[in-house]
């Protein structure tokens, strides 16, 4: 039995517009009011939150608002178990 289907090429309905830069992405959308976010990341793999210092972050233009882990609620998080917080509070235990 011959195989027609494996290991043959397969066409893109968008790549020429990929490859050609002509399509659209999420990031190339305005919209009236939009606001970008950044997360910061632990460089450090384990390591206990003493202090965070947010103002110089707050004092930037165009700052609207920095979040912490004290700003929110208890959210937990996980992908099989909700054991993780949301952002880490008191510390951190993986590079990311």
């Amino acid at each position: 039995m011959a195989h027609r289907i494996v290991g043959q090429p397969i066409g893109r309905l968008d790549g020429a517009e990929k490859v050609s830069g002509a399509a659209r992405y999420s990031a190339d959308v305005t919209l009236p009011g939009l606001v970008w976010g950044k997360a910061l990341r632990s460089p450090l793999p384990h390591a206990r939150i003493l202090r965070l210092d947010t103002s110089r972050a707050r004092a930037l233009p165009g700052v609207l608002a920095v979040l912490t882990a004290r700003d929110l609620p208890d959210i937990l998080v996980g992908r099989r178990m909700f054991d993780m917080p949301l952002l880490a509070r008191d510390r951190v235990r993986f590079i990311g």
